[in-house]
């Protein structure tokens, strides 16, 4: 028996049976070629449905030739060359026993006119201007409301005729539907505003015409907004509200939940900041409002036993774990079969994911270097010779290698200097919010052990310990250091900030080890501008240090708008009392002032009184070990950071592949449009 029973218990969703309670939501992807599916979408569901998903739900599928993005690479359900693609994808999902639902959308005006080949006018329920894009629309007429009811319809029927087993119409998420649902976007004075009644009129005609167009053996469903999260807007009261009208109408068959928008679009994809499950209240409130619509749960869930609690107490009927998934895609299998201390666990960081989304690349994941690559990376083979390899060092880069290694069959030993595997991930969480990321170490730790990896701790990697252990082949994984010079690309000819080797100079390492004695009046020098500078500086606030930044960028922690955590940085770390100057960089220190100048207008400002001035300027590769060893050691190779200092991303990346030995352009990188490109095989799109 299960240790989750009601996890993995069926679901009668209308006509359809879900084989279990989880749920993989619609979640941008851009995996789309010529605007239709791809290739690279059938593989990447099918490791889901393979690893035991219940339902799985794709989108979003754009509704009509109005609604662009600011995305490359997103489907258009209206294509007819559409159903092809999507017959292969439902097939392929059907033959491992999961469910496929296809979201339909329109963006309305929170999308790009400039996004498309062409150029295009917005269509909004009004004339306001967009908070993603800053474009004011055309306000719909009636014409215009018409013809796109017709062509949600139109797409229904396409989605049936694709072999999907439903289709879900979005209103969240400040598309079009909520849109003229919210406040925030609706100021129309005719029958598509005003009252609720009106303002949810467009999405009952929407549903209906899907409803019309599938007939009553099809699911339809929706994914509505638990709250616009902006006061005088729409808030629980009125997603309750909108259940119920919508089950009154008798044309859906389930409730599946989100929140916020474009105004706060974070608090639908919640950094790890945000504890596990933060949508569930809300979301239980939705379920005890309906009288017997399932009603689908969301908000970061990754623990099996949290996810059996929520559906046990009837909070939720489906538990939505979908970044739990793309980090590993066996989520379902491990847990029903109680192999939990095998899954990978999703640290809910945003880089991989919505980070990737939001700079126009297709997604992957931090964790998981095969998510979105499963069609070049999803099947390891083993190795063609079990050989006997040396990684040394044991942070991310490390680990994985080792791990990968020896999942292929091969005799691993793992040398790291310190007492603790993990490297630069144990400075991570040392910083406020970033505690999840501890998971890194933790599940590579467990499949290490598992795997039966060699590991030593407290021990130096040397060319005398390599020459000792004679291994067959050398991973070097030796990491990197912080720099101390203070050198800045802003500054390219100053190679070390004058006065960076006081003793009131230390680096943000230092801090976050605990190994500087750092005084009351603190100057952060940032020059990376994300969670890295962010964190020290939130550590010494929490100590009670005064604390300015003096940041090279022209905003706070810019790279925290990918990852969506900037608002939550934002406002611990200025409700700690953070100062900045912002545009700056250190012309030189000086016992206890530092010089600053504006990039922009050269102007000076001398900063006394300073104790201790902490440098958050990136690191150095520590690469010793391996030029010891270059010309003595044949099968020698180096990843990670002591390669080139880089992101944790990559430093798990390089250790997988390195755990692959793919070493060669041809077997290490892979082309644009190679994972989209469709296998041979033959598809009935007969319905």
């Amino acid at each position: 028996m299960s240790a989750y029973p009601h996890l993995f218990s069926p679901l009668e969703i209308g006509n359809v049976t879900v084989r279990n309670r989880i749920l993989q939501t619609a979640h941008v992807k851009l995996f789309a070629q010529n605007a239709v599916d791809s290739q690279r979408n059938v593989d990447y569901q099918v490791a889901r449905a393979k690893g035991g998903a219940g339902l799985l739900i794709t989108g979003n599928r754009v509704v009509h030739p109005t609604s662009t993005t600011g995305f490359p690479r997103v489907a258009w359900a209206f294509r007819d060359d559409a159903v092809e693609a999507n017959r292969r994808l439902t097939q392929a999902v059907h033959e491992h026993g999961a469910v496929i639902f296809e979201q339909l959308n329109h963006f309305g005006l929170n999308a790009s006119s400039d996004s498309a080949d062409d150029l295009r006018v917005l269509w909004g329920p009004s004339a306001v201007k967009s908070p993603a894009y800053g474009e004011t629309p055309k306000a719909m007429e009636g014409e215009d409301i018409r013809e796109l009811v017709d062509w949600w319809g139109r797409c229904a029927a396409l989605s049936r005729e694709g072999g999907f087993d439903g289709t879900e119409v979005h209103i969240s998420h400040s598309y079009l539907l909520h849109q003229f649902l919210s406040p925030l976007y609706n100021k129309r004075t005719d029958d598509y505003g005003g009252s609720f009644e009106n303002r949810l009129r467009l999405a009952r005609e929407v549903i209906g015409e899907v409803r019309r167009s599938v007939g009553t053996d099809w699911v339809v469903g929706v994914r509505i907004s638990l709250s616009d999260f902006v006061p005088g807007a729409l808030d629980i009261d009125d997603a309750v509200r909108v259940a119920k009208q919508l089950e009154a109408d008798g044309q859906i068959d389930y409730v599946n939940v989100t929140a916020a928008g474009y105004h706060n679009i974070f608090k639908a994809i919640e950094p790890a900041d945000t504890p596990d499950g933060y949508l569930v209240d809300l979301a239980a409130a939705v379920k005890e409002g309906v009288e017997h619509l399932p009603v689908f749960t969301i908000g970061g869930i990754k623990d099996p036993a949290l996810a059996e609690e929520i559906l046990a107490a009837g909070r939720a009927d489906m538990v939505a774990m979908t970044r739990a998934q793309i980090a590993d895609p066996e989520f379902a299998n491990k847990a029903r079969e109680g192999r939990e201390d095998e899954i990978v666990h999703c640290i809910r960081g945003n880089q991989g994911c919505i980070g990737r989304v939001f700079k126009g690349l297709a997604i992957s994941c931090t964790v998981n270097p095969s998510a979105g690559r499963e069609g070049r990376l999803g099947t390891l083979p083993a190795a063609d010779r079990p050989a006997r390899w040396l990684v040394a060092g044991g942070g991310p880069a490390g680990m994985k290698a080792a791990e990968t290694l020896a999942l292929r069959g091969h005799s691993v030993v793992l040398v790291e200097r310190e007492p603790e595997l993990g490297g630069q991930v144990n400075l991570i969480v040392k910083a406020p919010g970033r505690e999840e990321f501890g998971w890194i170490r933790r599940d590579l730790e467990r499949s290490l052990h598992r795997l039966g990896v060699d590991v030593r701790l407290g021990t130096e990697a040397s060319a005398q310990l390599v020459e000792e252990l004679a291994p067959d082949g050398v991973i070097v994984a030796t990491g990197a250091l912080p720099s101390r010079t203070g050198f800045s690309s802003v500054n390219p000819l100053v190679e070390s900030l004058p006065g960076a080797g006081q003793e009131n100079v230390v680096t943000a390492w230092d801090v976050l080890r605990g190994s500087a004695t750092v005084g009351e009046r603190v100057v952060v020098l940032d020059d990376d501008g994300g969670r890295y500078a962010a964190g020290v500086a939130e550590v010494l606030l929490d100590q009670g240090r005064s604390v300015e930044l003096v940041s090279r960028f022209n905003a706070l922690f810019p790279a925290t708008l990918f990852t969506l955590d900037m608002a939550t940085v934002y406002g611990r770390l200025l409700g700690k009392g953070l100062t900045s100057q912002l545009n700056s960089w250190a012309k030189q220190i000086d016992g206890g002032s530092m010089t600053i100048f504006n990039l922009y207008t050269g102007s000076e400002v001398t900063l006394d009184g300073v104790d201790t001035v902490v440098l958050a300027t990136g690191a150095t590769a520590d690469a010793a070990l391996y030029f010891d060893l270059k010309g003595t050691v044949v099968n020698l190779h180096r990843i990670g950071d002591c390669l080139a200092p880089r992101k944790l991303d990559h430093a798990i990346y390089e250790g997988y592949m390195a755990g692959r030995e793919a070493w060669y352009p041809e077997e290490r990188y892979i082309y644009e449009g190679e994972l989209e490109q469709w296998q041979e095989v033959a598809i009935d799109v007969d319905v």
